[in-house]
């Protein structure tokens, strides 16, 4: 059995409609549009606050496991004007509500493992540079929810 590392090429993300059930199941039925032009795929995953405890009488900080967040996301685009998930991802940057997010990652077998995240789309910058560079748009996203994650 080969030990092949898996490539980030080929994976998808889609953003659907906003959030009303987080379940797998709902997410699963919601509607989603394929953002194109994508450069840079972000990871996902929750990190958790450290707490620390220190006594004077035994002079030691102890660490405990606090609240769980995940950090913003940023995806990269190559911007395309006309592209239905960049033109939802923006009308999802001016509204308020968290959105569904489908993440389709390759398996070394063809198949795709699926990721869905819940998120507030923060901001929709638009990169620019210099004369040889071309015009990006950046979604950042900051997800409300821990990942799902279907194998």
């Amino acid at each position: 059995m080969a030990n092949n590392p898996l490539p980030v090429a080929r994976t998808r993300i889609s953003i659907g409609g906003p959030t009303a059930d987080y379940t797998q199941t709902a997410l699963a039925a919601d509607t989603y549009k394929k953002i194109g032009g994508v450069r840079s795929v972000p990871g996902t995953g929750d990190t958790y606050q450290s707490i620390t405890v220190e006594e004077v009488e035994d002079a030691r900080a102890r660490f405990a496991k606090g609240t769980a967040s995940a950090q913003a996301m940023d995806i990269v685009c190559s911007r395309r004007a006309t592209d239905v998930g960049q033109i939802a991802c923006q009308a999802a940057a001016d509204s308020l509500a968290s959105f569904n997010f489908k993440i389709e990652e390759p398996n070394a077998d063809g198949t795709f493992s699926v990721t869905y995240i819940s998120a507030l789309v923060m901001g929709k910058p638009r990169g620019r540079g210099g004369p040889n560079d071309t015009q990006t748009v950046t979604f950042t996203l900051q997800p409300n929810e821990a990942p799902i994650e279907v194998v």
